[in-house]
């Protein structure tokens, strides 16, 4: 389980002076720059089909990244990551948090299972089968050395992104299109949602997407209009998905959703870098690419 503080709203802004003199109207821009060093002139049109996340493999590994920070408080994908964190969901592993009590991990492990058999996880998949929907560990002892030791095989990591594109990536790139997001930094939202609240269900994507709907509309044009309310709608959700769980399971729904909203207020779309967030106390930061 994560933590969080919202960073105040910043970012680059635009302070037009218009001066009437004799019919004609002079304009001057002074283009202050944000706190974490762009520009407003210095950003990509975020709404560029070319650097969508489906397009763009280093904007995507750049919104992985920030999920990764989410997840296991580090900007480096954590494939040997194992721990039960009490959230309801069993033992949580791998780069994107695969759960036991959600059935994705017993996913990944019958998929290595089925590449290469007689591997070290290979006898858990009775036990995981047995505890799925629950948040039971029953049966699971030495999972963990298992997972640590299976993740040291490059195949097995290899497996591990192959799985988060399939089960979240693509279906949320779906989705994101469907509601009309053009931006690389809605994409990854959507996609970090999709990460923790799965698509279906009262708690899924979809339902914070339709409830979201229902309450501002689409997107018509204003995406980061949109976004914002969704990341409204989804904390609701994530405070009844952890209700009862822990006081530190509500400061990390808002800590994670708050560094999402940071970026929006930046503002930056482009998922541009240098990128800074705050997540769970810890600060992290994305250099431009030339440093």
């Amino acid at each position: 389980m994560k933590r969080t503080n919202r960073l105040s709203r910043s970012g680059a802004a635009l302070l037009v002076i218009a001066l009437s003199v004799l019919g004609t109207v002079a304009i001057t821009v002074v283009d202050w720059p944000s706190p974490d060093g762009h520009s407003s002139a210095e950003l990509p049109d975020p709404s560029d089909p070319r650097l969508s996340l489906l397009v763009d493999a280093e904007r995507k590994l750049r919104a992985a990244q920030i999920t990764s920070t989410f997840e296991n408080s580090t900007l480096e994908l954590q494939y040997d990551y194992v721990e039960n964190i009490g959230d309801g969901r069993g033992i949580t592993a791998g780069r994107a948090g695969f759960t036991s009590g959600t059935g994705d991990l017993l996913l990944v492990i019958r998929r290595y299972t089925e590449a290469k058999p007689g591997n070290v996880l290979a006898p858990y998949i009775t036990s995981l089968e047995a505890v799925n929907g629950t948040d039971s560990v029953t049966g699971l002892n030495g999972f963990a050395d298992a997972w640590a030791e299976a993740a040291e095989d490059p195949d097995f990591r290899s497996l591990q992104d192959e799985m988060v594109d399939e089960l979240y990536f693509f279906p949320a790139m779906t989705m994101a299109a469907d509601v009309g997001i053009e931006t690389p930094l809605g994409q990854m939202i959507v996609w970090d949602t999709m990460i923790q609240h799965g698509a279906d269900g009262d708690n899924g994507t979809w339902a914070i997407i339709r409830e979201t709907q229902e309450t501002v509309g689409t997107i018509g044009q204003n995406e980061s209009a949109w976004l914002d309310a969704f990341l409204d709608t989804r904390l609701r959700h994530l405070l009844d998905m952890y209700r009862g769980a822990s006081e530190d399971a509500d400061v990390s729904s808002v800590s994670r959703v708050e560094a999402l909203r940071s970026l929006l207020q930046v503002p930056n779309l482009a998922l541009e870098p240098p990128m800074t967030w705050e997540v769970y106390g810890d600060r992290f930061a994305l250099p431009a690419r030339d440093e």
